[in-house]
């Protein structure tokens, strides 16, 4: 449900702008068919238990970014994958399972793996480049590995890396111009008017709260990285041409954020069934 109002604004917006409706109708359409894999995947008596599942998630999540380099790109960009007639912004959907991913290992005690993993990731999203996703993945995940990591000198490394490439990230900006009904949105919801502009900020505030202000009590440290993850792509959007996940055009958001917000949405299922 917590989805559906920066959805719908958008569509709206984008309706009232004259997109064609090819291109609107289809968040909609993402947004009951992803929904609807979501709703059996949260109800299924399914678990996890397979300490491999989350490593071969680990690897075939690096493999999908790795895979953006096989096409041409668009104007030295490297970002989509197409499925059939789909493009998918890759690390749009798989870093919300390599953060998931990670804090297991972690737990595991797999910490170089995971390590090694992070920066890995790191560097292919600044070769892309796409500087919100490396920040938005890079920040949580320091914040993840510091919370783990006992020697102070592995810590400072870390960040200073991970810092780095972001700073790098930031310098080399691409210069892909801004679609009007994916980064420009919030333009096209404004023209509906101030009320409207108003609700659109408030449906994409409401969309990384539960992660952080309602935190699975056994998964809270997961839980709050995935919320900062959205914030700082959500903020991201203010410095550059980036997507605006949900409202923008764009089946990729939609499977990333449902992906989270599923993971989630079990962890509290859990929660209360323990309780």
């Amino acid at each position: 449900m917590v989805t559906m109002p920066s959805i719908f604004i958008g569509a709206a917006a984008m309706s009232y702008n004259r997109v064609p409706a090819s291109i609107w109708q289809q968040s909609i359409v993402y947004l009951f068919i992803v929904g609807i894999i979501s709703y059996f995947a949260i109800c299924s008596k399914f678990n996890i238990r397979e300490d491999k599942f989350y490593y071969k998630s680990m690897l075939i999540s690096l493999i999908f970014i790795v895979l953006t380099f096989a096409g041409t790109g668009i104007e030295g960009v490297h970002r989509w994958v197409s499925i059939a007639i789909i493009k998918i912004n890759v690390s749009m959907v798989v870093l919300p399972i390599i953060l998931i991913s990670s804090w297991k290992l972690l737990e595991l005690k797999s910490l170089w793996i995971t390590i090694i993993t992070t920066i890995a990731a790191a560097v292919l999203l600044l070769i892309q480049p796409d500087a919100s996703q490396l920040t938005a993945f890079a920040i949580p995940m320091m914040i993840m590995l510091i919370n783990k990591i006992d020697k102070w000198i592995i810590r400072l490394i870390i960040v200073v890396i991970l810092s780095a490439l972001i700073i790098f990230s930031w310098i080399f900006l691409d210069s892909l111009p801004a679609v009007a009904y994916v980064e420009g949105i919030l333009g096209l919801v404004k023209n509906l008017g101030i009320p409207f502009f108003v609700l659109g900020v408030i449906s994409l505030i409401i969309l990384p709260m539960p992660f952080i202000l309602f935190s699975p009590k056994n998964f809270e440290l997961p839980s709050i990285c995935l919320g900062l993850y959205f914030i700082i792509i959500l903020i991201s959007t203010l410095f550059g041409n980036f997507p605006v996940p949900l409202m923008g055009y764009g089946i990729s958001p939609i499977i990333g954020y449902f992906i989270a917000i599923s993971w989630y949405t079990r962890a509290k299922i859990n929660e209360h069934l323990k309780y």
